[in-house]
């Protein structure tokens, strides 16, 4: 396996309008429990992004937080930014994530029908799931909802890297609690 970067330190989250840095489209790229996810594209570079709007509350800078200390794995869908804006009047926290292009796995499992995945297509994902897993408990952190929705790959091939994404039910773990 594969030698785990440390956790990252803090979130910073930045209070500048996200429109400064970012063009946000219309287009819903998904929906999650709680928040629609939307493309959003750098100015500076063009680049295509996922951006994730939660509303301000703790159990959402939670969320954030886990994830942001998390995104060191390559099995983990990165987090690039975090904005505080306010979005109708009320406070929000703006994610801004790696887009991935390749959809859910569940979709995948699905769109195959009675094609089933072969042996060594089905141990490559448990061995990204088991890495992402890995690593999460090497830093003190539990997902507790790893499901195919929750796992995306980052193109449509099949060779495509899959990753483990919505951190809405991660807790922080301590030795003791093992």
């Amino acid at each position: 396996l594969h030698p785990h970067q440390p956790p990252r330190a803090g979130v910073q989250t930045k209070k500048n309008a996200i429109t400064d840095d970012y063009k946000v489209t219309a287009q819903v790229l998904g929906l999650g429990i709680n928040g629609k996810v939307l493309e959003c594209f750098s100015k500076k570079t063009g680049d295509k992004f996922a951006l994730k709007m939660l509303q301000d509350c703790p159990k959402a800078r939670r969320e954030v937080d886990l994830h942001w200390r998390a995104s060191g794995c390559t099995h983990i869908v990165r987090i690039i930014d975090v904005y505080e804006n306010l979005y109708q009047s009320k406070k929000c926290l703006l994610i801004v994530m790696e887009c991935m292009e390749g959809g859910e796995l569940f979709s995948r499992i699905q769109d195959r029908g009675d094609q089933a995945f072969t042996e060594r297509e089905a141990s490559e994902i448990m061995k990204n799931i088991g890495e992402a897993v890995q690593h999460l408990h090497s830093v003190n952190i539990a997902h507790r909802d790893v499901k195919p929705e929750n796992l995306l790959y980052t193109t449509k091939r099949p060779n495509a890297i899959l990753k483990l994404t919505d951190f809405g039910f991660a807790k922080e773990t301590t030795r003791s609690e093992e």
